[in-house]
Order: C-alpha cells, then sequence, then structure tokens
C-alpha cells in the first residue's frame, strides 16, 4: 500500500467532519432553515479543506413541509401505529380521517379488490424484494390507491430490517388523479394490521398528518474548485447531496457522500500537490424531491459539459469499499478499470458497467463518463430514509477507506494524459443501466 494511501487511513478529517455535519446541523430537508445552514457550513468547509474557489447556485425546488403527524389503530384493538409520512404527500387536513384498512400485498390485489377500496385507507404490505422493485409502493401507491377511491395510502416500509422504525421517502402524484395522504409504517405494525385483516377483525386506521406542500421556494447547490496544475480547463467533478429527509441526521445519506467526496479532494493537495486537471466538488441539493440539483447543474453548465471529462458520485452510503459503477461504453469502463487498479487493496478495485448516480445522471447523459461509488450495500436499506441514520452509524475506519479510494481513483484519473472521455465514443449511448426507480 502506498505511502499516500496510508496517509488517507491515518487522516481523522472526514470522520471529525461528517459528525459535525451530523451532530451539529442535523437533518438537511431541502428548502428548510437547517438546510439554509448546511449550505453555509458547507461553504466555510470548502474553504478550509483548500479549494480555491467556492460558490453556490440557485436552484428552484418544491417547498414541502411534514408538520405533526400521527396514526393510531382504533379496532378492534386500539394501538399507535409508528409511522413517517411520505416526502411531498398533502397532509390530511386539521380534523384528520378514519377509516377501514384494506390490506394488500402487491397492486395485483390491489385491483383484483378494487370494489374494496372505496372510502379506505389501503395498506400496501409489500415483501422486500430490494429497492427498485420494491420503492414503486412508495413512489406510486397514492395514486393506484385513488383510483379506485381510496381515502388514503399506508406503505410498508422500503427495508428488508426493522427494529419498529419507519422509512420515509419521496412519493409522486399522477395528474388528473385525486391526490391522497401517504404514510410509511413499519415492518412490523404493517404486518399486524395485515394479520388483524386477515382474521377478518377489520382493522381501522385513525390518521392525522399536518404535510403540507407551499409551492416552490429556492435551495442551493455548493461548489468548490481546486485547479489542476497542467490542464487546469479540464474538469472532473466528484460529488454528493447535502440534503436529507428531516428524520436522522443523513450520515450514510449522504453526508458521507458530501465527505467522502471533499475529503478526497483535499487528499489530493495535502498528499502530493495540485491535480493536474481541476478537481470540481459539487454538493447538489433536492436530490431527495427528484433529483433537482442535478438537472439544474446541468442546465447552468451546458456551456462547459464538454471540458468535464469525468464525474463522480458517492451516494451509497460510508460501508467497506466495493468499487465502483462506470455510465460508459466499454473503452471508458476499461480505463476506470485500469485507474481503479491503484486502489485494489483498499477493496474498491471491482469495476462494472452501470449506474453512475442520480445527481450526476443528467449530465452523464449529455455524454459526461459517469462513475459510481459502490461500497457493501448489505446495511445500507436498514437505515436508509429513517431516524436510525445516525453519525454512530459511522465505523471511522470504512470512512478513511472509501476516502482513499475515492482520492486514489481521481487522482490517477486527473493524471491520465488522455482525458477519460475521450476514451470513449460516448458515455450516453451506454443508458442506464442500474437506475434507481426513485430515491
Amino acid at each position: 500500500m502506498s505511502a499516500a494511501t496510508l496517509a488517507d487511513l491515518a487522516d481523522p478529517w472526514a470522520y471529525r467532519t461528517l459528525g459535525e455535519l451530523c451532530d451539529t446541523i442535523g437533518p438537511r430537508l431541502a428548502g428548510s432553515p437547517a438546510m439554509a445552514r448546511a449550505v453555509a457550513w458547507a461553504q466555510e468547509t470548502m474553504q478550509a479543506a483548500g479549494c480555491d474557489t467556492v460558490w453556490t447556485e440557485p436552484v428552484t425546488i418544491p417547498h414541502w413541509t411534514r408538520g405533526r403527524e400521527w396514526a393510531r389503530c382504533t379496532a378492534p384493538v386500539e394501538f399507535d401505529l409508528v409511522m413517517l409520512g411520505l416526502g411531498l404527500s398533502d397532509g390530511t387536513g386539521p380534523e384528520g380521517l378514519e377509516a377501514e384498512v384494506l390490506a394488500v400485498r402487491d397492486f395485483d390485489e390491489l385491483d383484483a379488490r378494487s370494489a374494496e377500496a372505496a372510502g379506505r385507507i389501503v395498506l400496501f404490505n409489500m415483501e422486500w424484494d430490494g429497492y427498485g422493485p420494491t420503492v414503486q409502493y412508495r413512489s406510486q401507491g397514492a395514486s393506484r390507491a385513488a383510483r379506485h377511491g381510496a381515502v388514503a395510502v399506508l406503505v410498508r416500509s422500503v427495508t428488508a430490517n426493522s427494529l419498529a422504525t419507519p422509512h420515509t421517502g419521496m412519493m409522486r402524484y399522477e395528474e388528473g388523479v385525486p391526490r391522497i395522504p401517504a404514510a410509511a409504517v413499519t415492518v412490523e405494525d404493517a404486518g399486524r394490521l395485515q394479520r388483524l385483516a386477515d382474521a377478518g377483525l377489520q382493522p381501522r386506521v385513525r390518521l392525522m398528518m399536518e404535510a403540507r406542500n407551499r409551492g416552490e421556494t429556492v435551495c442551493h447547490n455548493v461548489i468548490g474548485e481546486i485547479r489542476g496544475a497542467v490542464k487546469p480547463q479540464e474538469i472532473v467533478l466528484v460529488a454528493g447531496h447535502l440534503d436529507s429527509w428531516d428524520v436522522g441526521t443523513g450520515a450514510h445519506d449522504d453526508g458521507a457522500g458530501c465527505v467522502i467526496a471533499l475529503a478526497a479532494a483535499r487528499r489530493l493537495l495535502t498528499g502530493g500537490g495540485r491535480p493536474d486537471r481541476t478537481v470540481r466538488v459539487v454538493f447538489y441539493t433536492a436530490e431527495e424531491i427528484g433529483g433537482i440539483g442535478g438537472t439544474a447543474y446541468r442546465d447552468a453548465h451546458r456551456d462547459e459539459l464538454p471540458r468535464h471529462v469525468a464525474a463522480l458520485e458517492s451516494d451509497s452510503g460510508a460501508f467497506a469499499p466495493a468499487g465502483f459503477t462506470v455510465q460508459g461504453d466499454s473503452l471508458v469502463v476499461a480505463a476506470v478499470a485500469g485507474h481503479a487498479l491503484a486502489v485494489a487493496a483498499l477493496g474498491a478495485g471491482k469495476v462494472s458497467p452501470g449506474w453512475s448516480g442520480v445527481d450526476i445522471g443528467p449530465i452523464c447523459k449529455e455524454g459526461v463518463p459517469g462513475i459510481g461509488h459502490r461500497v457493501d450495500g448489505s446495511r445500507y436499506f436498514d437505515y436508509h430514509h429513517s431516524p436510525a441514520d445516525t453519525f454512530d452509524k459511522i465505523d471511522p475506519g470504512e470512512l478513511a477507506r472509501n476516502v482513499a479510494a475515492v482520492a486514489g481513483l481521481v487522482r490517477s484519473i486527473c493524471a491520465d494524459p488522455v482525458a477519460l472521455r475521450d476514451r470513449g465514443r460516448s458515455a450516453a449511448a451506454a443508458g442506464g443501466g442500474m437506475q434507481p426507480a426513485s430515491r
């Protein structure tokens, strides 16, 4: 292992910085006062890390607030439900609502029992089948149920494991379909309601949500640059998203990704001088509510996209490094695999074709080669979008290995005499394999 990599592993800066973000700023819902504090913190932290230039760019986003919320089973036995309203859901109104529960396991069962849905709260008690197949119930469930006259939906949390912890996330309303409230409940409470329904006991739930969609507001992407020493006009972008849900403190999703990106860029300076190419660190906003910051960045920088030779996104948490996926043609994948040999000893040498990331996806579709930073994902969805995504779940050694892996890969890409983009025919031609259905 190189001396530079050993220095990466010994440097506590990333762990200390992530702890500061999580514990002193906390959850960072896009458009909230906490997110505004996070933007100011990010600018100061980028400057302290050694960025030559730091600036913000405005992004117009939907303004959603959660407010107070609760749910309670009122029959045949009374008990409180542990719940979280889904992001961008409308509320119930101040009086709340109460209705009998129609428990279904999938969309096919809902359609088969559509005559029973009118006036009821539909519970989607779907089995975990990986994130992509399962998250559709969270994102589409409200409108699918509303088509049949349901008054609200409850969705089993999108996770394989639960210790009575609900997991929120974004939902969407379909045009022309009534907008009904939507909330996530724990795996345990979904199972209990299902069993009551299966026994013919006709469970009823009272739901109250103050959630509101308040129109539009302005948030910001935060950008810092370390100018390249040889080819400063060529840009290697390294990114995470600064926003999080308003529960937990966004440690793995995606405070870790932001800190990994910035710590890796910082390490290029402290570990041997300036990189050959300019490294641009981007902390995107509003990823959780539709990837809006990524689209805004593409639109604001469209004229300079030909000078972006690569973009790397870290948004998989800070577990043990597992390599990289590459959105690009076979020549780009092969080139990244060659660069990753420098970090194979860290467990990050595996490179395969695949999706790069929600935030950099828009520029990758314009031809910028995209790289997704990958980690051991076996525990990620235990914490994802839940109150449990907190700093105590971060292992300092695993975080340091990720910083070293990203720093090593970016260092190699910056030093390559041939730009990564020039090695491939077109990143856009590769499509998007592994693209998630929704955040």
